[in-house]
């Protein structure tokens, strides 16, 4: 039993900002199963810190890839070329440029994880003269994609570039990144965390993930199979079930609930590495 003075229903909409709407609301089922996931579920991420550095990923490389980039050539790379620190061969003016590029987008008031101290620790790959860089942490892990600058059309370059380096793994939130990063190489969708309201990202936007699509959600697949007409919130199945996703995980959870989290912003994070 949950216990809180608030009714299941002001949780829920206290959780997802207002935006329920009458067709969750209307629900007594679907409500109960929503305010049960979201209160009393154990989360497999275990802290809100690594919650929040898959977000700050997520947003970091939504300014690199978020014009389709990803999926394009640069004209001419010629021209372009990357200043770099390692950790065994630091370079204190690199990291100092990479830290101010890192944070001076648009977020930068209030998106900042990783610390100059910690950047030190990683490879680092800045554009020269530029704004724009990634960079690898444990040697492959691919990190603070990102791009502030004016450049247009990184995504692949950043991406090829990465790879060639050692860069062989990264992690995301479901979303848009899902079908760009498959696209790129990176099929083999090793772990899944569930969504977790308990450890939610403090600076998350809550922009709504189709997971219907299989160019935003590894669970499109499986949800697409499930016969359902206009309203998949009344329509597919409110019971716990194993699902299979995309890497042939076997996830648990409800499909009604799942669809909701998605709808109204809240992916599970995913973690890919080459195939």
């Amino acid at each position: 039993m949950i216990k809180n003075k608030k009714t299941l229903k002001d949780y829920i909409n206290e959780v997802l900002g207002g935006q329920t709407g009458d067709i969750l609301l209307a629900k007594p089922s679907t409500e109960h199963e929503m305010a049960k996931k979201l209160f009393e579920q154990e989360s497999k991420l275990g802290t809100s810190d690594m919650a929040s550095e898959v977000a700050f990923n997520t947003m970091t490389a939504a300014t690199v890839f978020g014009d389709g980039s990803l999926n394009e050539d640069l004209e001419d790379i010629s021209g372009y070329e990357f200043e770099t620190s390692a950790p065994g061969n630091t370079d204190e003016e690199v990291i100092d440029r990479f830290y101010e590029s890192l944070y001076s987008g648009k977020r930068s008031g209030y998106l900042t994880y990783y610390s100059r101290d910690e950047l030190a620790q990683m490879h680092l790959y800045l554009l020269k003269g530029h704004k724009a860089g990634f960079a690898l942490k444990d040697g492959n892990d691919i990190v603070s994609v990102h791009n502030n600058s004016d450049i247009r059309g990184l995504g692949k370059f950043f991406m090829e570039t990465a790879k060639s380096v050692g860069g062989t793994k990264l992690d995301h939130f479901d979303g848009f990144l899902s079908g760009l990063y498959r696209k790129n190489g990176f099929v083999d969708v090793y772990e899944i965390y569930q969504w977790d309201e308990t450890y939610r990202p403090s600076a998350w936007n809550y922009d709504p993930v189709d997971i219907f699509s299989p160019t935003q959600s590894v669970y499109a697949d499986w949800f697409s199979a499930q016969e359902v007409g206009s309203d998949p919130s009344s329509e597919l199945p409110n019971e716990e079930m194993t699902v299979t996703t995309e890497g042939g995980l076997q996830l648990s959870f409800n499909p009604r609930v799942k669809f909701l989290s998605y709808k109204y912003g809240r992916p599970d994070v995913i973690m890919r590495r080459m195939g």
